[in-house]
């Protein structure tokens, strides 16, 4: 009975440390997002780094384990792997900041900040199956089963890990508070091995460490309550809508009536341009992110592209645009062309993007248009520069960079924004019923940062419950009235004759109460947006 017992305490240690491991992995991403964005560079460096740390950990766990084969060697890899995951939440922001000062180049980042914050947790957590091999194996005739045995439970724990970290605890907690929850639990098996191989005192002080670092989990709780207790998880599957409300789900071009003109796989997106009788569209993944009526490169047919030039009716005097994200370039182009007084100046996440923008969609090279590739969060940390206008579009695929939705994010954005500046943003949901979480989270943390808000959505007719596109407007001082504001962009229409007519848009403008009380502000610690995008 006893020998049973601490047989399974191995078992019970090797598949925690297992879970443990890949929760952190899958976590860790949202530690980088905000810094290094989402893109190939950063999740290559953190795969890479946690399998280099597996490979160091085995190796040194062996090594260790042939010189004291003891479970003290055990319980102590243990306690040391669940500190270097707790010191993760109090140390991340420190050194993401100085290696954003440093800034050794756009793949060096995220790598040299993988390698320090989750470098030495791999290793040690790693170590933990050769030393209960070690432990466990009695007789060389069984050594192979042994060892295959507590791997696949090793690997089994870390499957569990990954699971329940992508499709409960991101959505459900805090990246801090979860980092410090897998901790704790890391802290309790090692009390459960403890107390099955009778050494009361490890036992003690690892159940005294357990409870300290749940304590920290729930101090470092974020203020809203998670997406799946609010009920929103058996509403959650994928999105696969097209802006204005086609619905896109695969790459069968030809069965969709649409001739490819081109391919190529970037470090974000898979990239296709393709085109039928009358439309060029750009495609990343699943999704369409833009589209040029053919021979006629400034018009376009999402609707939403003309609701963007509602910055220049809020703010008529501007004399410079930043639009963060660039797609097939519809908005910048078309403000160019309207408004040839302004300064123009992009920022888009893909080098790729920027070539088909201007080889497919007639992006025009122009001084007054510039364009540059990096991380819109990223440049406007290393650009002081303020704006009269800040329009932000940045979707890629079938979701968005959650480091773009954060509190954290608009507060930079506003410091980055002229007196009497205004920020437009595209987002896609729906203004009412079970889908709305998305746009009503929105709203609630644009309100923390920003004391007007309105918002215009486009296809005003279709049901409020339908997803669509949805155009915010954010400013410091009082925003005018649909009536004043529709007579204020006639006027400015007089002197650019090319502007859209945003008639219907402005007198569209959505007054309706946006209650909020049950979704959470976004923020770099807390934003579940993926489980917020809900479609039936």
């Amino acid at each position: 009975m006893r020998a049973g017992l601490e047989r399974a305490s191995l078992f019970f240690a090797v598949f925690v440390s297992g879970a443990v491991l890949l929760g952190v992995e899958i976590a860790s991403s949202r530690v980088l997002s905000p810094f290094f964005g989402n893109s190939l560079y950063v999740w290559g460096a953190l795969i890479g780094v946690v399998l280099t740390g597996l490979a160091v950990g085995y190796w040194l766990g062996g090594a260790l384990a042939d010189r004291r084969p003891a479970i003290g060697l055990l319980l102590g890899v243990m306690l040391l792997g669940a500190l270097l995951v707790l010191a993760i939440p109090y140390a991340d922001d420190r050194v993401l900041r100085w290696i954003v000062d440093w800034d050794p180049g756009a793949r060096l980042n995220p790598l040299v900040a993988a390698i320090v914050l989750f470098g030495p947790m791999s290793v040690v957590l790693a170590a933990v199956t050769p030393v209960a091999v070690r432990i466990a194996a009695r007789d060389v005739a069984t050594l192979g089963r042994t060892a295959g045995r507590l791997f696949a439970v090793s690997t089994a724990g870390s499957i569990v890990g990954t699971f329940a970290t992508a499709f409960v605890l991101i959505p459900e907690l805090g990246t801090n508070q979860l980092l410090a929850l897998c901790a704790a639990i890391l802290l309790a098996g090692t009390a459960l091995v403890a107390a099955a191989r009778a050494l009361p005192i490890a036992g003690v002080a690892a159940v005294a460490a357990a409870a300290g670092a749940a304590v920290l989990s729930v101090s470092l709780a974020p203020s809203q309550s998670g997406t799946l207790t609010a009920a929103a998880a058996e509403n959650y599957s994928p999105v696969y809508r097209l802006r204005e409300g086609r619905v896109v789900g695969s790459a069968d071009y030809e069965n969709e009536g649409l001739t490819v003109r081109y391919r190529k796989n970037s470090a974000y997106h898979a990239i296709a341009v393709v085109e039928d009788s009358q439309y060029r569209y750009l495609r990343f993944d699943s999704s369409f992110q833009s589209a040029m009526t053919l021979g006629r490169p400034f018009e376009t047919p999402f609707e939403y592209v003309d609701y963007l030039s509602l910055a220049l009716a809020y703010k008529p005097t501007a004399e410079n645009v930043l639009f963060v994200g660039l797609g097939g370039g519809s908005a910048p182009k078309r403000v160019w062309r309207d408004f040839p007084e302004l300064e123009l100046q992009v920022v888009e996440l893909d080098p790729e993007v920027v070539d088909v923008a201007y080889e497919w969609f007639a992006l025009p090279r122009d001084e007054r248009l510039a364009v540059e590739t990096e991380d819109g969060r990223r440049w406007l940390q290393k650009n002081d520069r303020r704006w009269d206008v800040i329009v932000l579009d940045a979707y890629y695929a079938d979701s968005l960079p959650f480091h773009l939705t954060t509190q954290e994010f608009l507060e930079l954005v506003h410091e980055r924004l002229n007196p009497g500046g205004v920020v437009v943003a595209n987002i896609i949901g729906s203004l009412e019923g079970p889908e709305s979480k998305l746009f009503r989270s929105f709203y609630r943390t644009y309100r923390t940062v920003f004391p007007s808000i309105t918002v215009h959505p486009v296809d005003f007719q279709r049901d409020a419950t339908s997803i669509r596109n949805i155009i915010f407007v954010a400013a410091d001082h009082a925003l005018p009235q649909p009536d004043f504001l529709l007579d204020r962009w006639n006027e400015l229409r007089e002197t650019h004759p090319g502007a859209p007519d945003l008639t219907l848009p402005i007198q569209r403008r959505y007054e309706r109460f946006v209650p909020t009380r049950d979704v959470p502000v976004l923020t770099d610690d807390y934003a579940p947006t993926d489980a917020l995008i809900l479609v039936d």
